[in-house]
C-alpha cells in the first residue's frame, strides 16, 4: 500500500512504487523469500477463510441465522478476496523486479487493495455494534433481520469503494531505465485537494471505526457484567464478545504499520527521506498475515466453530471411502438389482403354474362329486336295478 508524495509529475522519480516495491528499492534476495513468505500466507488464507464460509453457510442450512454470523462471512469473503487478488500482485511484482501486469491492473490495484481494507475495517464496526445490541437487548435483536443487513453491506461497501477513488485516478503506469513501473503520479491542479484528501482519509477509514468498534466492545463487556449477577438463559457467552474484540484489535494493529509508512511518505517534504524500503515490506506482509490470522482465532476460541469443523471434516472421510469404494457399491447394486429381477421372474413362473393348476382343478362340488364314485364299483345291495344283473334262465 505504498502511497503518493505530493510532488508534480515532473518530480515522479522520488515517488514511491504502487503494487510492490521495484528494482532499484529492494535487493536481489527478496525476489525469491519474499515471494515464498507471500505464497504461504496465500494458501493459509484462502483455506482458512474458505472453512470459516462453509462452517457459517452450514449453520446457515441450519437455521442459525444472525447479523453478527453474516458480517463475519462478508469479513471471510473480504480476505478471500485479497489473498486471490491482491497478494498475487505483490508476489509477480517482488519476483519480476518490474512491472508486468499491464495497465489496467496498475489502475486498479491499489484502489482495489484499499477498497477491501475500508470495507473489512467499515464490517468490523458493524459487527461491534450487532454485538452490543445483543447482548443489551438479545430477545429483541435475537430475530434475524435481512434489510439490515443489506443496508449494511451496501453502506460499507459503497463507502469503501468510494473513499480510496484517487488511487484509481492517479495510478499509471511509467517506462523508466530500469522497466515499467506503476506508480501514483498527483498532478499540481490536484495538490490541494490530496492535501486534504490524506488527513480525512486516515480518518474516516481507519481511525474513526476503531474508536467505534472499541467503544462498543467495552460497553459490551460492562453490560454482560452486569447482567451476570443475574444470570438469564438469554445472555450468550463471554468469550464470543472478546474473541470478537481480538479480531478487531488484531486487525487494528496489523493494519499500524502500513499507515504510519503511508502517512511517512504523504506528509514528509521532498527532500526528506522515504519509508525505508524494509519498513515497507515489513508493514505489507503483516498486513497480509491478518487475512490467515482471522480462521485460526475463530477455530480456537470458538466451540460452534470447532463442531461445525469436525462436521464438515466427518463429511468429507465419509465422501472420501464412498468415491474409494465406487465400483465395489455399484457391483452390490446390479447384484442386489439383478436378484430382483430373478425373483419377480420367478415369482412370475410360480403365478402362471399356480394359475394352471388352478385351471385344471374340478369345481368344487362336481368334485365332491366324482370322489367317491371314481374307480369304485357299485356294490349289490345298492343296485337299484338288480334285475338287469341277474341271468336269464
Amino acid at each position: 500500500m505504498p502511497g503518493f508524495s505530493f510532488q508534480t509529475m515532473n518530480s515522479s522519480d522520488l515517488l514511491p512504487f504502487s503494487g510492490g516495491l521495484q528494482a532499484s528499492e529492494v535487493g536481489v534476495e527478496t525476489t525469491i523469500v519474499l515471494p515464498l513468505i507471500l505464497a504461504t500466507i496465500c494458501l493459509l488464507g484462502l483455506a482458512g477463510n474458505s472453512l470459516v464460509v462453509a462452517i457459517l453457510l452450514d449453520d446457515f442450512r441450519k437455521g442459525k441465522c444472525s447479523v453478527v454470523n453474516c458480517l463475519v462471512i462478508n469479513v471471510a469473503a473480504i480476505d478471500l478476496l485479497l489473498v486471490v487478488f491482491s497478494i498475487p500482485v505483490r508476489i509477480v511484482t517482488f519476483s519480476k523486479q518490474s512491472w508486468v501486469l499491464g495497465s489496467f491492473v496498475c489502475k486498479t490495484s491499489e484502489w482495489f487493495l484499499h477498497s477491501c481494507l475500508v470495507a473489512k475495517s467499515l464490517t468490523l464496526g458493524a459487527i461491534a455494534q450487532a454485538r452490543y445490541k445483543h447482548v443489551v437487548t438479545p430477545p429483541k435483536f435475537l430475530n434475524f433481520n435481512r434489510r439490515h443487513v443489506a443496508v449494511v453491506l451496501l453502506f460499507s461497501w459503497s463507502l469503501s469503494l468510494l473513499l480510496p477513488l484517487p488511487h484509481l485516478v492517479f495510478s499509471q503506469l511509467q517506462v523508466k531505465l530500469e522497466g515499467p513501473c506503476c506508480s501514483l503520479d498527483i498532478p499540481q491542479y490536484a495538490s490541494n485537494f490530496m492535501n486534504v484528501f490524506s488527513k480525512l482519509y486516515p480518518l474516516l477509514a481507519y481511525v474513526l471505526p476503531m474508536i467505534f468498534s472499541f467503544c462498543c466492545y467495552i460497553r459490551a463487556l460492562r453490560k454482560r457484567e452486569r447482567r451476570n449477577r443475574v444470570p438469564s438463559p438469554r445472555v450468550l457467552s463471554r468469550r464470543i464478545t472478546s474473541m470478537l474484540m481480538c479480531v478487531n484489535l488484531a486487525f487494528d494493529a496489523m493494519w499500524l504499520p502500513e499507515w504510519i509508512v503511508w502517512i511517512w511518505s504523504k506528509h514528509g517534504s521532498p527532500t526528506a527521506a522515504q519509508p525505508p524500503p524494509a519498513l515497507t515490506i515489513l508493514s505489507q506482509v503483516i498486513l497480509f498475515l491478518n487475512c490467515a490470522l482471522n480462521p485460526g482465532v475463530f477455530l480456537a476460541v470458538s466451540d460452534e466453530f470447532r463442531e461445525g469443523f469436525r462436521n464438515i471434516w466427518t463429511v468429507l472421510k465419509c465422501k472420501g471411502p464412498s468415491r474409494a469404494g465406487e465400483n465395489g457399491s455399484d457391483m452390490v447394486t446390479s447384484t442386489i438389482q439383478s436378484l430382483q429381477d430373478l425373483r419377480s421372474t420367478s415369482g412370475g413362473l410360480d403365478a402362471s403354474q399356480d394359475s394352471n393348476v388352478k385351471d385344471e382343478k374340478i369345481l368344487p362340488d362336481v368334485e365332491h362329486f366324482w370322489q367317491d364314485r371314481r374307480n369304485t364299483t357299485a356294490g349289490e345291495e345298492n343296485d337299484p336295478m338288480p334285475w338287469e344283473h341277474q341271468e336269464k334262465p
